[in-house]
């Protein structure tokens, strides 16, 4: 059953103000595709922000995140969920376009019930456990324990609740839409389905580390900072130490890993579905390429300075939809980005060693 118009209105409006990346991609989707992961990616940003918004209380936040696990799949009490989270986020002093989506739960939550009961469950379960997994994050500040990351395994526990269920997800929603994706494609699939997820959550975390930390967040691992001989605090204070890179680099190259299954990921899928290699295949070299760029500036995490063209994103747009089909030229594609990225890498390292 289509969308109520002016809900999908909404919906399709919101996504581009919260995530330019993705609403690209997912407006390559056929339907009804588009619209399921678009309204699945506007409650995973809800969540997100929920999660985020330190200036609320953190008891207050925990309590919704895992209210709105328990509740997301209550066909009846939703309305009262969406009505909580907007009470929430009621004051205007909260700006900015995230903040916003969250005022408008209610619509956000009635796409999602009107969609296809197959859909909603193909959802369900990723969302929950991403609920209780931020819920869990938030709970480490309430112990006084902050929103900081000691090591990879640490970052690797954040990223799957925010990302690799996403990914979880994903598989799902390909396979209860399209044939192609038989139950031995979505086997492989499942696979990769978490790295692929993690690796665009960490690129994302690159670009956000001075946004972040100005809400008292760290999502970078400790471990390299102190691998690099410095602080996060020293680094913000002179962008311009190239141990700053180094840092950058210990992320990339763990980063790199998970992107590579990515790329595997893109072509485990059937050539027949450019719409679905489409939506994986941009992310993943526009992440590739922001390492790149996080590697290639003294000012390593200026969102501004990480921050994608659109020509490039015209550019980039043009030579995959070209190559889509083809895993050959994918795969020539994603290493000519990756070996500037380890270019970089060492360049970083030998500067800090000099």
């Amino acid at each position: 059953m289509p969308l109520n118009p002016e809900i999908r209105d909404y919906c399709r409006e919101a996504l581009p103000a919260v995530s330019r990346t993705f609403a690209l991609g997912i407006e390559l989707l056929r339907e009804p595709l588009r619209d399921e992961i678009g309204v699945a990616y506007l409650i995973c940003r809800i969540l997100d922000t929920i999660e985020d918004t330190t200036e609320l209380p953190a008891d207050a936040r925990a309590a919704m995140l895992v209210n709105f696990a328990e509740t997301i799949g209550d066909p009846h009490n939703w309305p009262m969920l969406a009505a909580d989270v907007e009470k929430m986020f009621a004051d205007p002093a909260l700006a900015g376009s995230d903040h916003e989506l969250c005022r408008n739960t209610t619509r956000v939550l009635r796409a999602y019930y009107e969609f296809r009961p197959g859909a909603r469950q193909a959802m369900h379960t990723s969302i929950v456990e991403m609920a209780n997994g931020m819920a869990e994050t938030v709970r480490r500040e309430m112990r006084g324990e902050g929103l900081r990351l000691d090591d990879e395994e640490d970052l690797k526990r954040y990223c799957y609740y925010v990302a690799g269920t996403v990914g979880k997800l994903l598989c799902n929603e390909w396979a209860l839409d399209r044939k192609s994706i038989t139950p031995e494609i979505k086997a492989a699939l499942d696979e990769r389905a978490i790295n692929f997820g993690l690796g665009l959550q960490v690129t994302n975390i690159i670009k956000g580390v001075t946004d972040d930390i100005g809400r008292g967040v760290a999502y970078v691992p400790s471990k390299l900072f102190k691998a690099a001989g410095i602080d996060l605090q020293t680094l913000l204070d002179d962008p311009t130490d190239p141990r700053g890179r180094e840092v950058v680099a210990g992320l990339a190259e763990m980063t790199l890993l998970w992107l590579d299954e990515a790329l595997e990921y893109t072509v485990t899928i059937p050539a027949s579905e450019r719409d679905i290699r489409l939506f994986c295949a941009l992310p993943l070299v526009f992440a590739v390429r922001t390492l790149a760029r996080a590697l290639k500036t003294t000012d390593v995490f200026s969102e501004e300075v990480l921050k994608i063209t659109r020509d490039e994103v015209k550019a980039i747009h043009a030579e995959v939809d070209a190559a889509i089909s083809d895993d050959t030229a994918l795969r020539a594609i994603h290493q000519r980005e990756r070996a500037e990225v380890v270019a970089q890498i060492e360049a970083a390292r030998t500067a800090a060693g000099s």
